[in-house]
């Protein structure tokens, strides 16, 4: 593969720090100018937030000859791409991100019956809910408005499934038991004489 060579901006570049006047503006970094610098460049590819500065003649210069992927190739260069196609941030397959096991332990509903009513009989009970027992009834993988005892033996399977003693090799399930212990709690409260 050919490789880039990087373009010559047309000047050279001061050595050394950026210059700053008596009166703390900046002095232009083009060699052999001493106008005022009041727009900023970024030194390279690496330190982008970091900037020298120069008079207008010079960045106009400056920035026809710039090129972000300058000196990148190949492999590197798709990497850099795929990065700025979403923003430098990280980015999942729809429906498979972190969040997507809550997105969709979290009963539906269809506050407006536009469903088969018998679906939208199961999510009354929801309507009234509020988010925390929602996420709850979820957790314990109940249907919203079941009774203290399918409450009670759900948490009761739930917490022998994932106890400690029986889950030495999987620290997962401890972390799993905590919620379910939160969940129950929060229906105990809200579900009279549990």
């Amino acid at each position: 593969m050919r490789r880039k060579h990087k373009v010559d901006i047309g000047f050279a570049v001061k050595a050394g720090e950026q210059i700053i006047s008596d009166t703390g503006l900046h002095i232009c970094m083009a060699e052999g100018c001493f106008d005022r610098g009041a727009y900023p460049a970024p030194k390279n590819r690496q330190e982008l937030r970091s900037h020298i500065w120069f008079c207008l003649n010079h960045i106009r210069m400056f920035n026809s000859q710039w090129n972000y992927y300058d000196g990148l190739e190949g492999e590197a260069l798709e990497r850099e791409i795929r990065r700025a196609t979403t923003w430098e941030r990280p980015s999942w397959k729809f429906g498979t991100g972190p969040s997507a096991k809550i997105a969709n332990s979290e009963p539906f509903e269809d506050k407006f019956s536009f469903f088969d009513e018998t679906e939208t009989k199961t999510h009354i009970a929801a309507q009234s809910l509020t988010v925390e027992e929602k996420k709850a009834y979820a957790l314990l993988e109940l249907e919203p408005g079941a009774d203290e005892k399918a409450i009670k033996q759900r948490y009761k399977a739930l917490a022998k499934e994932l106890h400690p003693d029986h889950n030495q090799s999987d620290p997962a399930a401890e972390d799993r038991l905590k919620d379910i212990n939160l969940a129950y709690a929060v229906l105990r409260k809200n579900v009279k004489s549990l």
